[in-house]
């Protein structure tokens, strides 16, 4: 399964070291790390302990004008495609009606299904209920339902 996410790459335009910050389509951290060069005792100062680490993706987004002398700031937008949301939901019948119903969503819809699938998974777990088929999912819209407050 392929989970989306929304990457962020913070390259410095003195010091030439890399960070990759990752996001969840709704915009919580998912994870940072260092692809080249070493936290100096001033950058883990700064981005740990003065409560300047970006836990949202509306406060690394702040930086791109706020930073912009010092980092180049790069995202790179999750791929929102049939493929990605078919791998994983991961109930692989009734491909051509799941693709022909995602065809007819709006972008807002599109992301509402990729946040929603893993709080369903859950919720078929919890309750040992049968996985509807990806179009059902998209067509009868479960992506509009609360299964993480589902009983």
């Amino acid at each position: 399964m392929t989970e989306q996410l929304i990457t962020y790459t913070v390259k410095s335009k003195t010091d030439g070291f890399i960070w990759l910050f990752k996001y969840h389509l709704n915009g919580i951290f998912k994870s940072f790390e260092i692809i080249d060069g070493e936290l100096s005792a001033k950058q883990y100062q700064w981005l740990f302990c003065s409560g300047k680490f970006p836990g949202m993706e509306s406060q690394l987004q702040g930086w791109k004008e706020k930073l912009k002398d010092n980092f180049e700031i790069i995202k790179a937008a999750p791929v929102l495609d049939f493929e990605n949301l078919w791998n994983l939901y991961n109930h692989k019948v009734k491909k051509h009606e799941a693709e022909k119903a995602f065809k007819k969503l709006k972008d807002g819809d599109k992301i509402k299904c990729f946040l929603a699938i893993p709080g369903y998974n859950k919720y078929l777990a919890r309750k040992g209920v049968a996985k509807a088929h990806l179009s059902t999912f998209i067509n009868q819209r479960y992506f509009e339902d609360e299964w993480q407050k589902a009983a």
